[in-house]
């Protein structure tokens, strides 16, 4: 027994000798997955990031090319529809030729350099499906220059309208639909990273649990890295607005956050970058926009992105004065079509100065409601003030209100007379809603605004418009003839793909015919969703209804709307009429030749706001004969309009 003892006390002093060299040997094979596990996953992650920067890169010069191609294939199609339309013209249709067919060159050159691009990956099919749709437009672009040149216009009109518009359409199909086989694939790829990177993540927690003291640098390396990515915006690479947010949490704790102000910007005229030059050049503008802003602050400063092209920052309360010149205009610079181009950016500001007992969430909150004044004071700068929330908290009851109004049929139509200053007769009006609201009448200013910024005007143009349709129903039923009636719709309504749907139903409902009934789009809508606005007006054209635009002069792309867009009625904006027979020769010189331009290109043309007999008098010498406003007649209620309708004749004006 006392052998046996011995024995077993010598093994297991064996083994605690051996103790240490297991320990070691474990700890160092640890040490060894750790690290074999952790440059793995460096490697691993560095591959996926890598792959998918190229091929995501791949595709984004892909898209602008066909964003490209696409832009200058509706300019070539826009010369080809005004060639059709000046047949009889030789010199003009001349010019028009030459215009297309250097579109149509430039067209063919960035084609061939697509298609290296393309040839040979997933998407050659529906290059080649592009490719063929624009030979077969352009041949058939030749035979009706063909058949002009030869004076055969009635064969270049039958292949301009029966032709050409399917090869026109054959084309955007395809370019639509190789649009969405390379979205997709991005979004593929961005899946299949996603995925990698759970694969990695699950490794790198088995890693964690069987690691030591040897690799718990390395791990917090992992976490440190990990935490920074979910913090920043993947588009910008500034922090997003969760991080911000923590940011001024610690600056809270510490009592420091009342040395900030805290501003809330984002980009004027942001949208019509986007149109004109393609979102992958907007994207590119919001990632230097956002380099620039950086680069200007400190490092105790800070910046994140909201979403879109809104942004938050924090700026020392003594530097704001510098920022404010700062942000006026920030020159950004930016490569399309391998040519560089700087723009230069002005911004809208919403600046709250902070105070003590305030939280985050109100900071923010408040620094955004200031920059939602900007648009609503036309100003680029607003410091938040206590009476926003006042107002903010009325307009969440007025949207309330306006739910119910619209429930108990509280918003009524009047009409505004549009009178023929000629014979000084009714010849149309325009359907305007108010709010007849415990036995007063709310002006549309104090909720059509506010309407149109929560997306909910849409319900209220459609309630106007299908009362306007029961009343001229009303009107021919009783033998009343009525004058034709333009009923006004928000440019929000071009979102929705069934809009025109939406219209033609209730006309036909009511069976109202065509000739009774004009839709008014303001010319904001033109540039802010082009293509909606031009496939609405042939939708229109197409069943007889006129369309006009409204505000005409207010907007930024007014040739071009009047050039390619087949409106029957431009309504010049009150603004310009109001500085007419004042004394004002550069505005009244302006309006002229407005006035001149419209009618040259066969349009309709009607000026709002007339409130003088000296206006009318401007507007007579100048063949506007249509016109809108108090001179004649403020917009009246049902019943008094119908007494207008009986006696159309004006003894004023």
């Amino acid at each position: 027994m006392a052998n046996q003892s011995k024995h077993e006390k010598q093994k297991n002093l064996n083994n605690k000798r051996k103790l240490p060299i297991r320990v070691l040997t474990l700890t160092i094979m640890i040490a060894v997955a750790g690290l074999t596990g952790l440059i793995f996953l460096s490697y691993n992650m560095d591959r996926i990031a890598r792959t998918y920067k190229n091929v995501v890169e791949l595709d984004y010069i892909n898209l602008e090319y066909m964003t490209s191609i696409s832009q200058k294939f509706y300019q070539h199609q826009s010369f080809v529809f005004q060639y059709v339309s000046v047949l009889d013209d030789e010199a003009r249709r001349s010019l028009l030729e030459d215009e297309a067919d250097k579109i149509q060159e430039e067209i063919i050159n960035e084609e061939k350099t697509f298609s290296d691009n393309v040839i040979g990956t997933v998407y050659e099919s529906g290059y080649h499906s592009i490719y063929s749709g624009l030979n077969g437009y352009f041949k058939n672009v030749e035979y009706i220059f063909e058949f002009a040149g030869v004076g055969d216009f009635g064969t270049a009109e039958y292949y301009m309208n029966s032709i050409l518009i399917y090869n026109i359409q054959e084309v955007k199909d395809s370019v639509d639909l190789l649009d969405v086989l390379i979205t997709d694939d991005v979004n593929m790829i961005q899946q299949e990273m996603s995925n990698r990177m759970e694969i990695s993540r699950t490794i790198s927690i088995v890693i964690i649990i069987f690691l030591t003291v040897s690799t718990a640098i390395g791990l917090s390396w992992c976490v440190k890295i990990s935490r920074e990515i979910a913090n920043i915006d993947p588009l910008t690479q500034v922090n997003n607005i969760e991080k911000f947010q923590s940011d001024m949490e610690r600056l809270h704790k510490k009592g420091r956050l009342k040395e900030y102000i805290c501003v809330c910007v984002n980009i004027k005229d942001f949208t019509l970058i986007n149109q004109q030059m393609g979102s992958a050049t907007g994207d590119m503008v919001l990632r230097n926009y956002a380099a620039m802003i950086e680069q200007f602050l400190q490092k105790d400063e800070k910046i994140a992105r909201i979403g879109g092209d809104q942004f938050i920052l924090l700026v020392r309360d003594e530097r704001i004065e510098g920022f404010e010149d700062f942000i006026d205009k920030i020159p950004v610079t930016v490569e399309k079509d391998l040519r560089t181009t700087i723009l230069q950016l002005e911004s809208r500001c919403g600046l709250y100065d902070i105070k003590d007992g305030v939280t985050v969430g109100d900071i923010v909150d408040s620094a955004h409601l200031a920059l939602s004044q900007t648009k609503q004071k036309s100003l680029d700068r607003v410091w938040f003030e206590e009476s926003m929330l006042e107002q903010a908290y009325d307009r969440k009851t007025l949207l309330t209100e306006y739910k119910n109004g619209i429930k108990d049929k509280e918003f009524v139509v009047y009409y505004q007379p549009k009178v023929n200053i000629l014979s000084n007769t009714l010849c149309g009006c325009e359907a305007l809603v108010r709010w007849q609201k415990d036995s007063k009448i709310v002006p549309p200013y104090m909720f059509i605004p506010a309407l149109e910024e929560e997306g909910r005007i849409t319900e209220l143009d459609f309630y106007v418009f299908e009362q306007m349709c029961k009343d001229i129903r009303a009107w021919l039923d009783s033998g009343i003839t009525p004058v034709r009636v333009s009923s006004n719709f928000s440019k929000l309504h071009l979102r929705n793909t069934e809009f025109a749907d939406n219209i033609l139903e209730i006309v036909e409902r009511y069976d109202i015919e065509s000739k009774y009934i004009e839709i008014e789009l303001t010319e904001s809508s033109g540039y802010e969703d082009f293509d909606a606005f031009i496939k609405f007006v042939n939708r229109m054209k197409e069943r007889g209804i006129f369309v006009s635009i409204d505000d005409f002069g207010t907007g930024f792309s007014s040739l071009s709307l009047l050039k390619q867009l087949d409106v029957d009625v431009i309504k010049i904006d009150k603004s310009f009429i109001d500085g007419v027979c004042v004394g004002d020769e550069a505005n009244e010189s302006l309006v002229k030749n407005i006035i001149y331009m419209i009618k040259d290109l066969n349009r309709h043309v009607i000026c709002e706001g007339v409130e003088t007999a000296e206006q009318a008098d401007f507007l007579r010498k100048q063949n506007c004969h249509m016109v809108q406003g108090y001179l004649f007649d403020k917009p009246l209620p049902h019943d008094v309009f119908e007494k207008r309708l009986k006696k159309p004749k004006y003894e004023k004006g």
